[in-house]
């Protein structure tokens, strides 16, 4: 018989609303499961965390460098074309009833250096004359550059012999010196080199303070021109002006050209060169006294008082300042040492009376910026001249300069001021060594119409003083332009 079979159990029918078998299945407790999921998130906040403090121990170990390393290169660029402009001859007027401003007598000029080039300026204000640019070309065999001028007037109304040293082209100048009174005649000349015309504002000082005047601003000198202002149409009657010249576009090369007639008698020309800023401390170091009873003598003929020597100094801030002014003696000489107060913006004059003859250099110091000039007058037995000398910048120790002293004529002679205001310096000049003690100056015979190279073991401050009978003029000695040094290039 067949076995018999057991049939499958079957589930019943759920009675409806009855819950499924599933749904009756045993559950886990809610606790646990909020326990179990909390400890997969620790675990991954874990595990996050040392992943983190792993990177960061990764990046503070230092590990090998891969930047290559790269050598610099010293680079020195190639020399710019160095430019000097020398203003020219001597200033007068044409005779008739429409006067020009002409060149009564030429400029002599000495131009030092190898492998110049000169050119004049295209025009100018004056007849038959104008300004030279004195040219060291880039590819020139040499290194130096130095020019010079000197001029000699004798006629009905200027007379006397004027120097000057040429001058690198600048946006500002301070110009000190001059005057507007009567039997002075003071010209402002503006000499522009560049290939850009130049707007220049002129700013003016006097006695009693700052001189306000129309027609001072925006004045056009043209690209390759010159142009002469009389002072007189811009501050009248004035016995002590100062100048500053500021320039946009072009830059120019600014100087003065003062004069006096005594009476009828021309007694005197100079020639202002001009400083680059107001400063602490100023260095004439030649303000000879030469003639000096004779020069006041012959200057009281006409109630004049500028025959004695003096400074004219300017505190162009908004402070007072309180100037020391030490007047270097020639050895064996008596020095002077004066104080003054300089009130803001109003030019003084500090006469020096009873003053021997001498070789004598001036240290200005000042407790505010200033600017500052010295003028002196000599006389002879048919002549009298005057001179203003402008602060020469220091020049310093083991660079070798050269000097150009203009040229003169026969019966005058040139010497060479050098001034140590600090420590002394041992000077060779031209081979000759000359010692200069500390604090003061001397005086050396050089060569006129020649390039002159000085070079020093400590800083010291030069000028070139020219004379004659009854003549006096003076012309600075300038530190060589900066050169360029080498540049440390980086490949990128």
């Amino acid at each position: 018989m067949p076995e018999p079979t057991t049939p499958e159990p079957t589930m019943p029918e759920p009675t409806p609303g009855e819950p499924t078998a599933a749904a009756r299945a045993p559950r886990a407790p809610r606790g646990r499961s909020l326990l179990v999921a909390g400890g997969r998130a620790s675990l991954a906040l874990i595990a996050a965390g040392a992943a983190a403090a792993l990177a960061a121990a990764v990046l503070l170990v230092p590990g090998p460098s891969l930047a290559p390393t790269v050598p610099a290169l010293a680079v020195t660029p190639d020399r710019s074309d160095q430019s000097l402009v020398c203003g020219g001859g001597a200033l007068g007027l044409t005779r008739g009833a429409d006067p020009q401003v002409t060149v009564v007598a030429e400029a002599r000029r000495l131009s030092s250096g190898a492998g110049l080039v000169e050119r004049g300026l295209t025009s100018a204000d004056v007849l038959d004359g104008g300004a030279v640019a004195v040219t060291l070309p880039r590819e020139a065999p040499g290194d130096a550059l130095a020019a010079s001028e000197s001029v000699l007037a004798s006629t009905a109304d200027v007379s006397g012999l004027a120097a000057a040293d040429c001058l690198t082209p600048a946006r500002t100048a301070w110009l000190v010196g001059g005057a507007t009174t009567v039997g002075r005649t003071t010209w402002i000349v503006l000499s522009n080199a560049d290939e850009v015309d130049a707007a220049v504002d002129l700013q003016l000082w006097g006695d009693a303070g700052p001189i306000e005047a129309p027609g001072t601003s925006g004045l056009i000198v043209a690209a390759g021109t010159q142009r002469v202002v009389p002072l007189a149409g811009l501050a009248v009657d004035e016995p002590s002006p100062v100048m500053r010249v500021t320039s946009t576009g072009g830059s120019v090369a600014a100087t003065l050209q003062t004069s006096i007639v005594r009476g009828l008698t021309p007694s005197g020309i100079s020639l202002v060169t001009p400083l680059a800023e107001p400063a602490e401390r100023h260095v004439i170091p030649a303000l000879p006294v030469i003639a000096g009873e004779l020069a006041l003598e012959r200057s009281s003929a006409d109630g004049g008082a500028d025959g004695l020597p003096a400074l004219r100094m300017l505190a162009p801030g908004l402070d007072p300042a309180q100037v020391t002014v030490t007047l270097v003696p020639p050895p064996g000489g008596t020095g002077l040492v004066t104080e003054a107060t300089l009130e803001p913006g109003i030019v003084l004059d500090l006469p020096f009376t009873e003053l021997a003859d001498g070789e004598y250099g001036v240290v200005i110091e000042s407790s505010q910026p200033i600017v500052v000039a010295g003028r002196t007058s000599t006389a002879g037995a048919e002549s009298a001249d005057v001179e203003w000398f402008t602060p020469s910048p220091a020049i310093a120790a083991d660079v070798e300069v050269l000097v150009a002293v203009a040229p003169l004529a026969a019966g005058q002679s040139a010497l060479l001021h050098l001034l140590a205001p600090a420590g002394g310096a041992q000077v060779t000049v031209d081979g000759l060594p000359v010692t200069v003690p500390p604090g003061g100056v001397i005086a050396v015979p050089s060569a006129a119409d020649a390039g002159v190279r000085i070079v020093s073991t400590g800083i010291v401050h030069a000028s070139v003083t020219y004379r004659g009978e009854g003549l006096l003029a003076g012309s600075r000695v300038l530190p060589p332009p900066s050169a360029t040094g080498a540049l440390t290039v980086f490949p990128y």
